[in-house]
């Protein structure tokens, strides 16, 4: 009897991103300008390493949730900032990913992205049961009381 094949995905929610990825063919494809939540879904059996980048394009829309779902099951990602870079090795279900910090945009700050010390809060981002992200803030990153 065959086992069945396990079906994989990416799903990025960003503001005005650019996302970079790996096609069924093994191909890198680029969309430019993605507002929303975008989804890629293989239709056939792969074997080869999931590669997904993203890039913010707007300095004021910072925040993207990058994952690599398996059987509609996150695997690998997270929620970051500016940008992301996410591989995921279909054979040994080992994966490897990296996220660009905030950025406080406002003015006045004199170019210090912490204010001197001062934490900064974000939120958790984990992914919850309904398939969105969690908006619990946390002071200095990470994840939530619930999510750790």
């Amino acid at each position: 009897m065959e086992q069945p094949t396990d079906e994989f995905s990416y799903e990025v929610e960003c503001t005005s991103c650019d996302i970079t990825y790996t096609d069924k063919s093994n191909s890198t494809k680029t969309i430019k300008h993605t507002t929303g939540k975008w989804e890629y879904k293989f239709d056939q059996k792969i074997s080869f390493e999931l590669k997904l980048s993203i890039k913010t394009s707007l300095a004021s829309q910072q925040t993207i949730n990058a994952y690599i779902l398996k059987n509609k099951e996150t695997v690998y990602g997270n929620t970051g900032y500016n940008h992301a870079d996410i591989t995921y090795n279909t054979q040994n279900a080992k994966g490897t990913i990296s996220f660009g910090s905030y950025r406080n945009s406002e003015p006045g700050n004199g170019g210090n992205n912490n204010g001197g010390g001062t934490p900064t809060s974000s939120a958790c981002g984990a992914r919850t049961k309904s398939g969105g992200s969690c908006k619990r803030m946390v002071v200095g990153g990470g994840r939530c009381w619930q999510h750790k």
